[in-house]
């Protein structure tokens, strides 16, 4: 029998144990707590879940079954805190629209559904000052300003107007964006009864050709159009606030008005004011609502 080198059958044995090591190795399933140098890709029709141990989804992201794609967010007990995306919490329409919920699930803070431009919410408050909020003049007389940046797709204020006895006090709520001219909004009048008299009035209305974030003003003017005696226009409040339906949408501003927009900036508000006319204030209201500090 023909002699076996040593050194060879120590080769064999070597070879042989590494082929264990290898076949050993390959049933071994590699750790799968890392993605590095690569990425992870949810494709059409996928989601990854983040999910507590009572199986609720935490974090969700992909496509949904409305067809879009989404993110949610949610807190240990499964209320929801922030979405991204078409049914997110609500199951309306796809629109794509961003929500944070306060911890009842109430939206606290979204952009509009109907309108792409705007805020949603908070609504936004909208501060009136005082200029001359009686007058006796029979000419226009700023009683009311206001101005900040336009952040909601609509306008609302609520005021209230004295008329004198058996005279007539015409009111006017105009805008103008930086740029542009004074734009009438609403025009109504309060006659007064033999005694006088205090009507209430509210005015809802888009924010029509004013971008998002346009430094604009407001003001309300008054006169006592038809015979004589002072009135006396108080507003209530006013704020910006999301849209209620379609109709509600701003029209959009022409592409000239958008970009003087983004540059200009206001007037000072001593352009806006008239001189002060001299009289008494307003008697207080004969009917229920904002009365004089002297009732």
């Amino acid at each position: 029998m023909a002699a076996i080198p040593l050194d060879l059958l120590d080769r064999i044995r070597a070879l042989e144990q590494q082929v264990r090591q290898l076949t050993g190795r390959a049933q071994i399933r590699p750790a799968l707590d890392q993605v590095l140098h690569g990425d992870v890709t949810v494709g059409e029709g996928g989601r990854l879940l983040v999910q507590d141990p009572d199986g609720t989804n935490i974090v969700e992201t992909g496509q949904s079954a409305a067809g879009d794609w989404f993110v949610r967010l949610r807190r240990d007990n499964g209320s929801p805190a922030l979405g991204v995306g078409a049914n997110t919490y609500t199951g309306d329409e796809t629109k794509q629209m961003v929500r944070i919920f306060s911890r009842n699930g109430a939206a606290v803070v979204m952009d509009d559904y109907y309108s792409d431009e705007y805020l949603g919410r908070p609504s936004i408050p909208i501060p009136w000052q005082p200029s001359y909020p009686t007058t006796s003049s029979a000419n226009p007389v700023t009683a009311w300003i206001a101005l900040g940046r336009v952040q909601c797709a609509v306008f609302y204020v609520a005021a209230e107007v004295y008329a004198p006895p058996n005279a007539t006090v015409t009111v006017d709520i105009e805008t103008r964006p930086p740029g542009g001219d004074w734009e009438n909004w609403e025009t109504w009048t309060v006659t007064g009864t033999a005694a006088g008299r205090w009507e209430a009035r509210e005015l809802t209305r888009p924010m029509h050709g004013i971008p998002h974030f346009t430094h604009t003003m407001w003001r309300l003017r008054h006169h006592v159009s038809k015979g004589t005696g002072q009135a006396m226009t108080v507003v209530l409040g006013g704020y910006q606030r999301h849209t209620f339906t379609a109709a509600e949408t701003p029209d959009p501003p022409p592409a000239a008005a958008r970009a003087a927009a983004a540059e200009a900036e206001t007037p000072q508000l001593a352009a806006l004011r008239t001189p002060a006319d001299e009289g008494t204030a307003a008697p207080g209201p004969v009917e229920p609502g904002l009365r004089t500090i002297d009732d």
